[in-house]
């Protein structure tokens, strides 16, 4: 099986994961990806299914965390990974990409969620561990294989031509939170 996240997590406890600026999990944020030279893509994230997964992310879009990320991982008919901060200086091929993340790790969320075709999930150095942070896939196809073992969080509602697009080292021009 694939792995989703090539590197040595050390888990860090969070206590808290909550971000003044969203609403909570009454309602599902939408955020507005903008990909280099490729177009915008619309996410929809779970709030009920991944409440803290979802704040988290809310939280790091806020923040601008991923403007400037490269794509640094496209497994074709099966995954495109981002949220590696260390692209932003060494780039796509620097021998520790895919261990870079926050620094706040948060909790395995379980829900009903399966990997679909646009869905997005939560990588993790292990299946089922508290190692997610900020990187993140999109599935290419349905990769059920996955269910009950990475956390599903949100979907593609806009833009999956766009991301049929993505080629590994693209840019993320920016996350911004619609709602």
């Amino acid at each position: 099986m694939n792995s989703l996240l090539r590197f040595v997590a050390v888990a860090v406890p969070v206590a808290t994961f909550g971000c003044a600026a969203w609403a909570g999990p009454a309602a599902n944020p939408k955020l507005e990806m903008t990909i280099a030279n490729r177009g915008t893509v619309t996410l929809e994230l779970f709030a009920k299914d991944a409440p803290k997964t979802t704040a988290h992310l809310v939280d790091l879009c806020r923040r601008k965390f991923y403007d400037g990320i490269l794509i640094h991982r496209l497994e074709p008919g099966f995954v495109v990974q981002a949220g590696d901060p260390k692209t932003k200086t060494e780039g796509i091929d620097g021998p520790m990409i895919g261990s870079g993340g926050s620094g706040k790790n948060v909790p395995f969320e379980v829900n009903s969620r399966t990997h679909e075709t646009g869905s997005l999930g939560m990588a993790l150095s292990a299946p089922r561990s508290a190692t997610g942070d900020s990187q993140w896939f999109i599935n290419l196809g349905p990769n059920h294989q996955l269910d009950g073992d990475y956390c599903v969080f949100g979907k593609v509602s806009k833009g999956m031509n766009v991301v049929k697009q993505i080629k590994r080292g693209d840019k993320i021009v920016s996350i911004r939170v619609l709602k």
